[in-house]
């Protein structure tokens, strides 16, 4: 049904945009051709970009272009709308012909440089983004986008100089100031760069970005209670600021302080729509404080999230292993292995379920998985020989130590545990070498290999070794 005009039809400036877009979806429903104003159609379409709607976008965008087909407006958001699709080559014919409408648009110049880096033609867009900042009086996006093609073409320098002058014009975009903390970390400028930071606050007091970039910076340096004084002064000034409390959580988690990190989770959460990775980081700090139903039932919802959130099923194969629910352990553990082969934390805890379990054989195979993929991680090492301990074959326990130390040479812990395996064989002179190599090393660790000798005995008689030696 084509209709020319309809009086009852409400533009932009009557009713808001919302009931516009009521309309012109019943509109639209109803295969019906309203004569709309080239304001309207414009707020339409950047309506429904803004909600990542793109069918109607489009809709509004054609619409439009049927009736003013000189629209800049029109001609750039339908261009948005190409680039959000990947289609770059329609994007830059449709900048083109806007080109031949209005050849002096610094806007037109500032996308084909956008397009241009999205394509990988980093040269291109260099030349087209300088062009469009001389011509410009938005600098601050166009700096942004420089950032971005000279950080895409492997000139950091050049980068983290466009992001510092993107943000001094105002770019108000939390990847701004992200990207610039990558590439001084990148440079290894990020600790010489503090001051910078701390002048961005002084300059920005009220910016909830500028004390959250602060606190990244920090963070990355692993200055943890400053980054949690930074990451607070952002949440203070922008209580809503979810990715303030999620970082918050994280420096509280480095800093062990389990509680606060719950909290500002469950901030980050109530913030946003949950996410598996939040989730997954709540229920880590629930199982550090030892609520380990809590951190199950998180763990869970992760995995419900995201089915192959990997770090979920390790969470809960970890959650019921501390309770030494091994048959239940062993599912989720599997899981995880299964989602992701290269990580040898999984395959660790994997081996020691195993193990738990009696299962041998699967236990073998897991950890020299885990050794496989990380030779300096002693915990495999250790926890691998502690199966032939058991079953009182010392000399392959040994051997496996002995692998071990071939790997990672200065852990005074395998020669500790070393000289407790080869006491237990009897091979004694070897034992001592073991010993004196280990206290060298770590002396204040030898507390570790008591335990093993239950014996008073023979605890006394290592006592008198070790006090010699010191």
């Amino acid at each position: 049904m084509n209709i020319e005009f309809n009086d009852n039809f409400d533009e932009v400036g009557d009713k808001g945009i919302s009931q516009t877009a009521k309309e012109f979806e019943a509109m639209v429903l109803n295969d019906e051709s309203h004569y709309l104003n080239e304001d309207t159609y414009e707020s339409l379409s950047e309506f429904y970009i803004e909600k990542s709607d793109w069918v109607l976008a489009k809709k509004a965008c054609q619409l439009g272009l049927d009736q003013y087909p000189y629209s800049l407006e029109l001609l750039l958001n339908r261009t948005q709308l190409h680039v959000n699709e990947l289609e770059y080559e329609e994007g830059l014919e449709l900048l083109d012909k806007a080109a031949t409408f209005f050849p002096a648009d610094t806007e037109i110049l500032y996308m084909k440089g956008v397009i241009n880096n999205l394509m990988g033609e980093h040269q291109t867009a260099l030349e087209l983004l300088e062009r469009a900042l001389l011509l410009s009086d938005q600098k601050d996006d166009i700096h942004f986008h420089l950032a971005q093609t000279f950080q895409n073409s492997g000139e950091f320098q050049k980068a983290a100089f466009h992001y510092k002058e993107a943000i001094k014009l105002g770019y108000d975009n939390e990847i701004a100031y992200l990207e610039l903390i990558y590439n001084l970390e990148y440079l290894n400028k990020l600790e010489g760069s503090i001051p910078y930071f701390k002048n961005l606050t002084d300059e920005k007091p009220y910016s909830h970005y500028a004390w959250y970039c602060l606190g990244l910076a920090y963070s990355r340096l692993k200055d943890y209670p400053e980054a949690i004084r930074a990451f607070d002064f952002s949440v203070v000034i922008k209580e809503d600021f979810a990715s303030g409390w999620f970082n918050l959580g994280h420096n509280y988690m480095n800093e062990e302080n389990y509680e606060k990190a719950k909290e500002a989770y469950e901030k980050t959460l109530a913030l946003e729509k949950p996410s598996a990775e939040v989730l997954t980081y709540l229920a880590s700090s629930l199982e550090k404080l030892g609520d380990f139903l809590g951190a199950f039932n998180n763990y869970k919802k992760a995995a419900e999230i995201e089915e192959n959130w990997e770090e979920a099923w390790y969470g809960m194969a970890s959650v019921l292993f501390e309770q030494q629910k091994w048959m239940e352990a062993i599912h989720f553990a599997k899981k995880a292995t299964k989602i992701n082969e290269t990580n040898s934390d999984y395959w660790l805890l994997q081996g020691d379920i195993e193990a738990q379990l009696g299962n041998m054989i699967s236990s073998i195979e897991a950890y020299n998985q885990a050794a496989n993929l990380d030779p300096e991680n002693i915990d495999i090492w250790l926890n691998w020989s502690l199966l032939y301990f058991e079953k009182k074959d010392y000399q392959k326990a040994f051997e496996i130590i002995y692998n071990a130390i071939e790997e990672v040479p200065d852990e005074a812990d395998l020669y500790y545990r070393a000289t407790v395996y080869l006491v237990y064989d009897g091979t004694y002179n070897e034992a001592y070498k073991y010993l004196q190599d280990g206290l060298t090393l770590d002396f204040d660790a030898h507390e570790q290999i008591y335990p093993f000798f239950p014996n008073l005995k023979t605890q006394k008689a290592l006592f008198r070794i070790i006090e010699q030696y010191k």
